[in-house]
C-alpha cells in the first residue's frame, strides 16, 4: 500500500495515542483525553492508537470513514523501566483485521548495545509478514536507541528507516533528525526520504512551549519531501488541538 490522503495528494496528518499504555504520560481524565482526540482527529488522515481508545473513537463515530486507522501492538517496553527495550505485542495482526482496522503499528527499536536485541528486528519481521497476509498496511517506527533514550542523530535515523525498509515495511513513521531549523533541517529529512522507496512520516515529538515551532518542523517535513507527520502529544495536550490539527493539516496538504 501506498500513503494516500483523502484528498489523493499522497500526503498524511496522523493522530497518534498510543503514549499512555508505554508509561508516558498525556492527559489523565481518559474523558478529557477522547475530548482532545476527537477535536484534533476531525483534521487528520488516520488514527494511530491502542485498543480502548481506538475502539472508543470509533465506536462514538469520531473515525470518519476513508480515515486510516493503525492498531498499536507492542506497548510491553514501558517508559523508564528495567525493560523499556523488551518490548513485546500485546495486541495481534489478527485483532486488528477482526476489528476491521485498515493497519498496524509496530515499534522497533534498534540498540546496538543491547545483547537481546536481534529478537525487536525478528518481531518486525514476522509482523510483517503477518499484515502482508492479512492485507492490513504496516506502519513502522523504526528508532535507533542509544544511550537510552532516542537517538535524533541523522545517520540513526537513516539506519532504522534502512533496516525496516528493506525488510519490506511499507510505511515508515522515523524521528526528525536533529539539525538546524529550515534548510539544513529539510536537507537531513530529504536524505532519509531518499535513503528508502516508501513514505516516510516524521514524529511530531512532545509539545514544546514555542507553540510554533511544530508549524517550523511541519514545513521543514515537507520542505524535504517527507510524506507528513505523526503527531500526538504536541498536538492533544494543547489548549487547542483542533486549532493545531488544522494548521498542521494546511502544511502537510498545501498544494
Amino acid at each position: 500500500m501506498t500513503a494516500t490522503g483523502p484528498g489523493g495528494d499522497g500526503k498524511l496528518l496522523v493522530l497518534a495515542a498510543d503514549h499512555r499504555p508505554r508509561g508516558v504520560p498525556t492527559i489523565e481524565r481518559y474523558d478529557a483525553y477522547l475530548a482532545a482526540l476527537r477535536a484534533a482527529l476531525d483534521h487528520c488522515d488516520g488514527l494511530l492508537a491502542s485498543a480502548q481508545p481506538l475502539g472508543d473513537l470509533a465506536a462514538d463515530g469520531a473515525v470518519r470513514p476513508g480515515q486510516r486507522t493503525y492498531l498499536s501492538l507492542n506497548r510491553t517496553g514501558l517508559a523508564g523501566s528495567a525493560f523499556e527495550l523488551d518490548d513485546r505485542l500485546v495486541a495481534t495482526v489478527g485483532r486488528a483485521a477482526t476489528d476491521g482496522w485498515t493497519g498496524i503499528k509496530l515499534m522497533t527499536r534498534i540498540a546496538p548495545d543491547d545483547p537481546a536485541g536481534a529478537a525487536a528486528i525478528e518481531l518486525l519481521g514476522r509482523v510483517l509478514e503477518e499484515a502482508h497476509d492479512a492485507g492490513l498496511e504496516a506502519l513502522i517506527e523504526p528508532v535507533v536507541w542509544r544511550d537510552g533514550r532516542m537517538s535524533h542523530v541523522t545517520d540513526d535515523v537513516v539506519l532504522g528507516a534502512v533496516i525496516a525498509h528493506d525488510l519490506g515495511a511499507p510505511l515508515l513513521k522515523v524521528p526528525v533528525p536533529d539539525a538546524p531549523v529550515g534548510g539544513p533541517r529539510a536537507e537531513a529529512i530529504r536524505r532519509v526520504v531518499e535513503a528508502v522507496g516508501v513514505p516516510v512520516l516524521f514524529l511530531g515529538g512532545p509539545r514544546r512551549p514555542d507553540g510554533g515551532s511544530v508549524v517550523d518542523l511541519a514545513r521543514d517535513v515537507m520542505a524535504g519531501r517527507g510524506a507528513g507527520l505523526a503527531v500526538g502529544r504536541v498536538v492533544i495536550e494543547d489548549p487547542d488541538p483542533a486549532g493545531v490539527a488544522g494548521r498542521l493539516a494546511g502544511i502537510v496538504h498545501a498544494p
